[in-house]
């Protein structure tokens, strides 16, 4: 009946104290508690046999042996062990000495730890004051919290404010991690939505809740059976109880004492990040099965047991994330890092420094990093010249793709950012040539009919000549004495040869036009404070009417030039599409 309130506590702290009375001895509970402290990894342990006043010094003496015993199977043979009487006094000095020296270690010991990233909290404890309003309690996870903050409340996603903090029974303007806190939060609940034990106070960038996640876990040496596939278990993880069903991954079962990697299928989303300590206990909740931590809190379902995924795994065990995302890049060779630092609570100073020092290339926007590794780049490269050669042989009449149709062709094969970076890599080494937005290999160079040619020469100037509204295809074909249906024939054909670019239904546009369009699209992002612009300002530069300028900008969507965020727009490529 202890064990539950032990384990809401205990997963957050790196230094434990055991207690154990010299008249009884080490009970059932004791046991059942080393073991949990053994399979998370405690720092730490000092073990205290109290009430020797009261048994012989021999009993006293068996006892702490006893306990010493204990310890040093569960992995902790070098722990402290203070004999001590509280009615006497004996021993108390003693202890005391020792956990100011510990309690002094730990400060020091966190200020040399790397960065405890962005700010969690698992709440313990919920409830409300008069005059005060809703306070929750915990132990800080990572980062740091002050007044003022805005946090949100997670799984449920509600914003909160923080109004006021505790420490100690004193009031505290900032806390950090490993302290324990009171938080008085203000915010708007949903019926049934209020904080509760289990729920996680952090910072809004770190708010993912999950359902499934795979964890690196070690079986009880007590466990009666192996750890089997399917079995449905108890997940203890910050302050949360919950109940899930476990997939052992590589084999079906993991032997007592041994270790192994389980992903977990949970009925209620979570907040838990790579890292975060885990106890496994029985459907019953009578026994406990495992213990370990976090290793990917956004698991895959698909291909879970495959040799590949559990070479993933086994890099994102690494503590280090340093080390970890050198382990993974050298399975994987390439990393969405915004998802690495998310699973790892990395602060954005800290992935900074993490890309900064890293022996790989760093590519993409600054809000979606990818590292990828020179092998990676080179093997992507290959794959993108592949698809431009079957290209090719499908259409030998055609130019070549876009390159929004290249990248969606090969979308499968890697993220978009990475994709684009092993084209403009092919580029420069002259593998791949492009004309305007029309990508192609060196040796393929399809060309007008002669015919076309002399038409061409003809349809060129009067396009250059509109400025940047291109005529309409009646209005070519009036100009050039030919049915409109076949200037649309003809320009079909220029298009797939990336003469023009189709922006409407009876508008073909020069590539130099679109690249003075998508120019203009970025003077007016430059000149904006936030870095946008609308298609009534682009109306406005460019002179065109309101149909035909929200037409030109949905082409500049599709060819990647510009993207939509409600009703404004950001320039990603520009006019570089096009030049």
């Amino acid at each position: 009946r202890f064990l539950a309130n032990m384990l809401a506590g205990v997963l957050s702290i790196d230094c434990v104290l055991l207690v154990v009375a010299a008249d009884d001895g080490p009970r059932p509970q004791t046991l059942e508690h080393l073991d949990v402290l053994e399979l998370i990894g405690v720092h730490e342990i000092t073990a205290v046999v109290t009430k020797i006043d009261r048994v012989e010094r021999g009993r006293a003496d068996a006892v702490a042996a006893e306990t010493g015993a204990l310890l040093a199977a569960a992995g902790f043979p070098k722990a402290a062990i203070f004999p001590v009487s509280s009615r006497t006094g004996e021993g108390i000095s003693a202890l005391a000495g020792h956990l100011q020296k510990s309690a002094h270690a730990a400060p020091r010991s966190r200020a040399t730890a790397s960065a405890s990233g962005l700010f969690r909290m698992p709440i313990d404890r919920a409830f409300t004051l008069p005059g005060i309003g809703l306070v929750v309690t915990g132990t800080i996870a990572a980062g740091s919290v002050a007044t003022g903050d805005r946090l949100v409340l997670s799984p449920q996603g509600t914003p909160v404010r923080v109004r006021g903090l505790h420490g100690h029974n004193r009031p505290i303007e900032a806390a950090a991690t490993g302290g324990r806190c009171a938080i008085n939060l203000a915010g708007s609940f949903p019926e049934g939505g209020e904080p509760r034990r289990g729920d996680w106070i952090l910072a809004a960038e770190r708010h993912a809740p999950t359902t499934r996640l795979d964890l690196s876990l070690r079986v009880s040496r007590f466990a009666e059976a192996p750890l089997r596939d399917g079995l449905p278990v108890h997940l203890h993880l910050g302050t949360t109880d919950t109940v899930g069903r476990a997939a052992v991954l590589g084999s079906r079962e993991i032997a007592p004492g041994e270790s192994g990697f389980v992903q977990l299928d949970l009925e209620h989303p979570l907040g838990a990040l790579s890292g975060d300590r885990a106890v496994l206990r029985d459907h019953a909740a009578r026994h406990t099965l495992a213990g370990g931590r976090v290793v990917d809190p956004f698991a895959p379902r698909r291909g879970r047991r495959q040799p590949a995924r559990l070479a993933v795994l086994g890099a994102l065990a690494t503590t280090d994330p340093a080390r970890a995302l050198a382990r993974l890049l050298a399975v994987e060779g390439e990393v969405d890092l915004a998802q690495f630092a998310l699973a790892r609570n990395l602060a954005p100073s800290e992935l900074d420094r993490l890309t900064e020092t890293g022996e790989f290339l760093c590519i993409g926007p600054a809000r979606a990093p990818i590292a990828l590794t020179p092998e990676r780049l080179a093997a992507l490269g290959d794959k993108v010249a592949d698809a431009l050669g079957a290209w090719h042989q499908a259409q030998p009449d055609a130019l070549g793709p876009s390159r929004p149709v290249l990248i969606t062709q090969l979308r499968g094969a890697a993220p978009e950012a990475a994709l684009e970076a092993a084209l403009d890599a092919l580029a420069g080494a002259g593998r791949v040539v492009r004309q305007g937005p029309i990508w192609r290999l060196p040796e393929h160079q399809p060309r007008l009919t002669r015919s076309d040619e002399r038409l061409w020469e003809r349809v060129h100037p009067l396009l250059a000549a509109a400025d940047l509204r291109a005529p309409r295809i009646r209005e070519l074909a009036v100009a050039l004495g030919l049915t409109p249906e076949a200037v649309e024939r003809f320009l079909s054909r220029a298009e797939r040869l990336g003469r023009v670019a189709r922006v409407a239904d009876n508008r073909f546009f020069l590539p130099e036009t679109l690249a003075t369009l998508a120019e203009i699209a970025r003077e007016l992002a430059d000149s904006s404070p936030d870095g946008t612009f609308t298609a009534a300002t682009f109306k406005d530069r460019c002179g065109v009417g309101r149909n035909l300028a929200i037409q030109i900008l949905e082409y500049f969507d599709k060819a990647g030039a510009t993207r939509r965020m409600g009703d404004t727009r950001i320039v990603l490529r520009g006019s570089e599409v096009f030049a």
